[in-house]
């Protein structure tokens, strides 16, 4: 296959000709004035690699982090539903071994959609719940439970966080690093010097930076500027502008090299709703004790904004995609979009070992590869070289017995 686009996004330049797609791979790229014919005509869009959102717990009323197995029914749905946004690789994000196990089982199964590059536990080790939650404990430290993940990852667990300063942390974060998993530091009530002991013990990862974690304060810069500062943390970043405002984004970039972030959408199964009212998670799964009843979260709204919220206005789970994200950078901090893409494709293929392979269009790597117009939104998604999205075909992904279930009048 030969396709042909005026805005090539390739790893180091943009430009103007034909990509030639062979055996799933780029093949060769051959300039505009070369003669050759295209099998398929994008001109007047962009093309950019293929996405790799290494925080996701779900989309389009498909959720993947419950403590069940996850069907293939649920699986499918919610990698097909990735690729509309462009996603071409994904850490599903779960905390419970029984879903790890059961994602991993079918991870090479070959559903239409994003591909499962590996498993990323969020949790459950954590110490700090966002703003004006109650914090109603966490489960103690066990290397038990550490290796039962292991064990359910069968090799394809890459990320496990945990809050460094909670008892018996910095020997779990040893248990995992010496097992090739990377540690992310999440949900933490640290302050700077907490923080960069758990750097020190072998965490490598700031869990959506900045959100869930202690702050930036004249007097100690907490867990935010102590990942800011070490040069081996690679920083997690949801670019909504309501998770982190834009101007702390670009605070981060001033400080810290492009390099050194990679852009996730930490999504939730609530994205891709329509304006609404909502059961809360905790009710749809039969938690109906009286702190949940009780709690603001026991009815979520998604606003016109598509930001889903609490009855108090706080933030319950995040709806935008990356490819969101990578609008607000390019638009609204006028940043490059040839610099935007790789916090969004190269730097996490680089960070978990993928990056001779995928993360950027180059010939010899698979052939991952979104289509976009000038707005933003996804046309087209390929992924080894096969279509998994396409915008005229694919137009209604939504879980419908999910949304039947949930909506409130």
């Amino acid at each position: 296959m030969i396709i042909y686009c005026n805005h090539i996004y390739m790893e180091n330049v943009v430009r103007d000709g034909y990509l030639e797609i062979k055996d799933g791979k780029f093949a060769h790229f051959y300039a505009k004035d070369s003669g050759i014919k295209a099998d398929l005509d994008f001109s007047g869009k962009k093309i950019i690699p293929g996405i790799i959102d290494t925080h996701n717990h779900g989309c389009f009323g498909y959720n993947v982090s419950n403590n069940k197995e996850v069907s293939a029914a649920e699986l499918k749905g919610y990698l097909k539903g990735l690729a509309s946004s462009g996603v071409t690789g994904v850490f599903p994000t779960t905390v419970h071994p029984i879903a790890i196990k059961s994602i991993v089982d079918q991870m090479d199964k070959g559903y239409e959609g994003a591909k499962i590059l590996g498993i990323h536990s969020e949790g459950p080790w954590g110490a700090r719940v966002g703003e004006k939650g109650i914090n109603t404990g966490y489960p103690a430290v066990d290397l038990d439970v550490a290796e039962k993940m292991v064990e359910a990852g069968q090799g394809h667990l890459l990320l496990v966080d945990i809050a460094p300063e909670v008892p018996n942390a910095l020997e779990a974060i040893r248990f995992f690093v010496n097992l090739g998993v990377k540690v992310g530091v999440y949900h933490t009530n640290a302050n700077y010097q907490e923080t960069n002991i758990g750097i020190d013990n072998g965490i490598t990862v700031a869990t959506h930076l900045g959100n869930v974690m202690t702050g930036l304060h004249h007097r100690d810069i907490g867990a935010l500027g102590a990942c800011l500062l070490r040069p081996e943390v690679d920083c997690e970043v949801i670019c909504d502008g309501l998770h982190v405002s834009l101007e702390m984004i670009k605070l981060y970039f001033k400080v810290k090299d492009y390099s050194r972030f990679m852009m996730i959408s930490d999504n939730v199964s609530y994205a891709g709703l329509p304006v609404g009212k909502y059961k809360g998670m905790s009710l749809i799964e039969g938690k109906t004790d009286e702190n949940n009843v009780k709690s603001d979260r026991a009815t979520i709204f998604v606003n016109e904004e598509g930001f889903i919220l609490s009855a108090t206005g706080r933030l319950s789970g995040s709806s935008k995609a990356v490819l969101y994200g990578i609008k607000n950078l390019v638009q609204k901090l006028e940043i490059p979009l040839l610099e935007v893409i790789k916090m969004s494709s190269l730097n996490p293929a680089r960070k978990y070992g993928f990056g001779d392979m995928r993360g950027s269009i180059a010939i010899g790597k698979l052939a991952d590869f979104v289509v976009i117009d000038d707005d933003f939104n996804c046309m087209y998604t390929y992924v080894e070289g096969r279509k998994a999205y396409d915008y005229e075909v694919d137009v209604d992904l939504f879980n419908k017995e999910f949304y039947e279930q949930i909506k409130l009048d």
